[in-house]
């Protein structure tokens, strides 16, 4: 036997013992070329053995599970009903097509690798694996032939089998469990129509083509995936493409027939003027920023935006094409702090919108929402206690427009954007702040032919303001422990939840941050185990006017050998694993993270940018260099950036730490050690601290030069 160690391969091993990769699979009964530290592998046998070319020609005379090809069966078929690869079952019968006939006897496995179900491990832990996805398998079958089930039901269940591939990323029932874990959520969806259940179920399909490329239950996850992007999420071009990608991978496949058609393209002309349309659209509507001199808001927007008519009328009515497809605002939540609202609009699908802003008799801007129907229970009137804003109005301006009207008593500028799973408008607003009663900083006096009496209060208002981009005077933090409520994050090996590990961190943190920096304000998004959206988390941190915003998480990966701490900051990236860190946080697909990356191009600050990359990596260096000195083994992954919807819109510097891999057995052992969590929470701390003295460095540099 061999023990494998760190950094060894099959090939090294294989040359070691001079055996062929093949040999050594095929002695050790393996699928795959990927080995785990401290595997036990056979490499040869003793001299009162038959050698080991005759020991396998032996093997190969023993019992096979066999199937007999029935009328109708593919090889995709037989594969997905036994859990093995098309690919495996054409060496193993040597076949050199897939086409079958009736009646034709196939090799499906060896007995022996039946009866220990493919694995080297002792068949005794590989039974209780075994029994427990059997166990989830008769929960599943018994949910969907009950008439009575709740979500709450579905989505535990979707838990338990991610729980399961989590912990055995390379055992043979992987796949089914995504899949099933991905069904779940589908079946939770349809009992609750909740958009953030069918992003759980899509993202789970996704998961298994991308991990799981060759196993049989792809087939059913592309069927469902251009099912859904079809019926659910009126998106045809993906429906479109994972349809094809179904008949090209399963041309013979049953799911086929039960696609409904998608509608026909139009000619190339046709699609050129659409496209040209939409261009102009997206540049008339989808973003606007505006600013403000120091006595009047200053709105600028393109001119075809302004209306000339009373706010009775829409500016341009929605296609009759869309009307039969309209959509539901299913809410309107607003943030609101002292100078800053974030008002969010929940809609049931993709939708399109315009935005119009009026000065007389009052300042308002409303925004129409269309093909859209107003959900009963959405308020019509939202007062809002705050000074730069009045209230809120939301009704159904006509038959398919629902029109969002918000009174403003002061505005220095807003932004507009769209969100895709769930489909959301954010709707930001920043009024004029209260002049400070202290003196931040003293402005350099200029001779009197370079300045007027009238430019002074708004060239001390920018001043103030370029202090405030130094990070000068923070006194508030914000910290946002991922996750909570019916979101559990990620799950370890032993049922460890990313929520739970999250808020301990946060308190831990709140505290160091107190006798690390006594003089500053810390305030958590949340206190408890409660739900808060993505969206609603980078406004709670600018309602509070928060001068550092740090959100808490723990890594996954399908690797359970990977491990480490890294830290991110807000920026749009092309690098492959920080964008699956993004996706997994995001709970979103490849296509929303496109849509999320410009939108970042489109709001990023680069002043803040900068320092958010320091602040980022002031947190991980002083975090691993704590951890290190307790845990020796602690390997820090670096600082990284990517498109996260928690740090979008944040006026502050803001991160995100990954503290550890919960999906790693060791570091999920640690998660749960209060010494862990300590040092983790000292670590970040000391990394503010560090990142506060480089300002106070620039504030002393600034008060001399001035």
């Amino acid at each position: 036997y061999h023990i494998v160690k760190k950094g060894e391969t099959l090939e090294k091993i294989a040359r070691k013992y001079n055996l062929s990769i093949a040999e050594l699979k095929r002695l050790n009964n393996l699928k795959r070329d990927k080995i785990l530290v401290g595997q036990k592998l056979i490499v040869g046998v003793k001299k009162d053995e038959t050698s080991t070319r005759e020991k396998l020609k032996t093997t190969e005379k023993k019992e096979y599970v066999y199937h007999i090809v029935k009328k109708g069966e593919s090889l995709d078929s037989i594969a997905k009903r036994y859990r093995v690869s098309k690919e495996e079952l054409k060496r193993i019968n040597r076949l050199r097509s897939e086409i079958l006939t009736p009646n034709q006897r196939l090799i499906i496995r060896p007995k022996e690798e039946d009866e220990d179900s493919y694995s080297s491990q002792p068949s005794k832990p590989l039974e209780e694996k075994e029994t427990s996805f059997q166990a989830l398998e008769k929960k599943f079958e018994g949910l969907k032939n009950s008439p009575k089930v709740s979500r709450k039901q579905w989505v535990r269940l979707a838990e338990e089998y991610k729980r399961f591939y989590l912990l055995y990323p390379n055992n043979p029932l992987a796949p089914k469990a995504v899949l099933q874990a991905a069904q779940a959520y589908y079946q939770a969806y349809t009992k609750s129509l909740r958009k953030s259940d069918l992003n759980q179920a899509v993202k789970n399909y996704q998961r298994l083509l991308t991990y799981y490329s060759n196993s049989a239950e792809t087939e059913e996850a592309y069927y469902m995936l251009a099912k859904i992007y079809g019926e659910e999420l009126s998106d045809k071009n993906l429906a479109e493409r994972y349809k094809k990608e179904l008949e090209q991978r399963f041309p013979k496949s049953a799911y086929l027939a039960q696609l409904k058609p998608l509608p026909q393209r139009s000619s190339p002309a046709t699609q050129k003027e659409i496209a040209k349309k939409k261009k102009k659209k997206r540049e008339t509507f989808e973003f606007y920023t505006s600013n403000q001199t120091a006595q009047e808001p200053k709105i600028t927007l393109a001119p075809q935006v302004v209306p000339k008519r009373s706010e009775t009328k829409v500016n341009a009515q929605p296609a009759p094409a869309l009307v039969a497809d309209a959509k539901r605002v299913l809410e309107v939540s607003p943030v609101t702090g002292e100078d800053y609202t974030r008002i969010i609009i929940g809609v049931s699908g993709n939708f399109e919108y315009q935005t119009n802003i009026l000065k007389s008799p009052t300042l308002r801007i409303y925004v129409d929402i269309y093909p859209a129907n107003l959900d009963p229970k959405v308020p019509k009137e939202i007062e809002l206690k705050d000074v730069h804003l009045q209230k809120v109005r939301v009704g159904q301006f006509d038959k398919n427009v629902v029109r969002v009207v918000v009174d403003l008593k002061s505005l220095t500028s807003y932004k507009i954007f769209k969100l895709k799973d769930p489909h959301q408008l954010v709707l930001d607003f920043t009024g004029k702040e209260k002049m400070p009663s202290t003196v931040i900083a003293t402005k350099p006096k200029k001779s009197k032919s370079l300045s007027s009496k009238k430019k002074q209060p708004e060239d001390k208002q920018e001043y103030i303001n370029l202090a405030r981009q130094f990070g000068l005077g923070i006194k508030r933090i914000v910290i946002d422990p991922g996750h909570g409520g019916e979101d559990p994050g990620a799950v370890g090996p032993t049922g460890l939840k990313e929520k739970e590990v999250n808020l301990q961190i946060a308190k831990l943190l709140a505290q160091k941050l107190k006798e690390h920096l006594p003089e500053v304000e810390v305030i958590l998004t949340r206190n408890t185990d409660v739900f808060i959206p993505l969206i609603q988390r980078p406004a709670i941190a600018n309602s509070k006017k928060g001068d550092i915003f740090i959100s808490l998480h723990t890594n996954a990966s399908p690797d359970p050998n990977a491990r480490g701490i890294e830290v991110y900051y807000l920026n749009f990236s092309t690098d492959p694993e920080s964008m699956r860190v993004a996706a997994l946080e995001n709970s979103a697909s490849d296509k929303t993270l496109s849509d999320l990356q410009d939108l970042i191009k489109a709001v990023l600050s680069n002043t803040k940018l900068s320092e958010s990359k320091l602040l980022a990596e002031k947190i991980n260096q002083y975090l691993h260099q704590t951890l290190v000195r307790f845990y020796p083994d602690t390997t820090s992954r670096g600082v990284k950036y990517a498109p996260f919807l928690v740090l979008v819109g944040t006026r502050m510097p803001a991160v995100l730490v990954e503290v550890s891999f919960i999906t790693n057995p060791v570091e999920e052992s640690r998660l749960k050690n209060p010494h862990y969590l300590e040092m983790v929470a000292e670590g970040i701390a000391k990394g503010v601290e560090s990142y506060m003295q480089t300002l106070k460095l620039s504030q002393n540099f600034h008060g001399k030069t001035s």
